[in-house]
């Protein structure tokens, strides 16, 4: 085994505690949001179509709503809190269009819509 090898646990760990106060963060904004380990890395999912991956730095792509993008936007944070903070935003957006339109545009896909908890969605929904 090799150094890089034997370090990933250490950092994989390091990961998952960032996950976890990204999602207690969000938690406090009344955002629900759940954290999982990966073979590959660690993730929080905080709503369809919005994903923050956690690794040295917290990364996430945001669909495009305005149609002006050829392919979703991916940012990133260097801090929990920073990255808390633009995911609520990013968050809020989402759940301001209607699910079936998220759908429709093709910006989720209709496996990560039929995800979402039951008491998550307050809209109704266009089959697909």
């Amino acid at each position: 085994m090799t150094p890089r090898h034997a370090a990933q646990p250490e950092n994989s760990d390091q990961a998952l505690v960032a996950a976890m106060h990204l999602s207690a963060l969000l938690a406090r904004r009344n955002i629900p949001a759940y954290v999982y380990r990966l073979p590959n890395g660690v993730v929080v999912s905080v709503f369809a179509g919005l994903l923050a991956h956690v690794d040295r730095v917290i990364w996430w792509a945001i669909p495009d709503l305005t149609g002006t993008r050829d392919k979703p936007l991916t940012t990133f944070a260097h801090t929990t809190e920073a990255a808390a903070g633009r995911l609520a935003e990013h968050y809020d957006q989402l759940r301001s269009v209607p699910l079936g339109e998220l759908v429709g545009k093709g910006l989720i896909t209709p496996v990560a819509a039929a995800l979402l908890d039951d008491n998550e969605v307050h809209r109704d929904v266009v089959p697909v």
